[in-house]
């Protein structure tokens, strides 16, 4: 095998690029729709005052709100961070994994596992925004937790592993 760089499959290259698009356009957005975003929460929280813990006491009840709000908006936030660190990853670690690894079925697996779960996984910060107004933090981000960031995050994280091992091995043979 030669010491040439192969370039990953245009699909990855596809998801990637969108996915770091994404993260512009919702960093964007988050700055042009804040005081938009912001009233749609707020008010979603208090048609479920059960859900948050609200009581009618104005001086208890915006410290709550308050704290969901941060929570909400750090969960925007955190999906464009993390959409547009995971786009580069991918196209780092398919272009990586398409160099390396030697079997077409390994390379694919491989280059799939990178690829969903580099995308999947920032989809978790936009879920546990949304579900925060609805269901409360904690609830939320458990639901984000077991729905997205586990299953992508796991699928990640075997696939960094196993590409891990992939380098130490070439680098052993030489």
């Amino acid at each position: 095998m030669s010491d040439a760089w192969r370039l990953p499959p245009l699909a990855a290259v596809l998801v990637a690029v969108v996915l770091i698009v994404c993260a512009e356009a919702g960093g964007a957005s988050m700055v042009r729709f804040k005081v938009e975003l912001t009233r749609w929460a707020r008010g979603v929280m208090l048609a479920h005052p059960e859900v948050h813990g609200l009581v009618g006491v104005r001086d208890v009840d915006e410290r709550i709100l308050d704290e969901a709000l941060v929570k909400f908006d750090a969960g925007l936030r955190l999906f464009h961070l993390h959409a547009e660190g995971m786009g580069l990853v991918i196209l780092a670690t398919t272009a990586v994994a398409a160099t390396l690894a030697r079997g077409r079925r390994v390379r694919g697996v491989m280059i799939a596992l990178l690829t969903a779960g580099g995308a999947g996984y920032p989809l978790g910060y936009l879920l546990w925004s949304w579900l925060i107004p609805h269901h409360g933090i904690e609830r939320g981000k458990s639901i984000a937790e077991w729905f997205v960031w586990m299953p992508f995050g796991g699928a990640m994280i075997v696939a960094l592993w196993w590409l891990a091992g992939l380098v130490v091995l070439r680098l052993a043979r030489r």
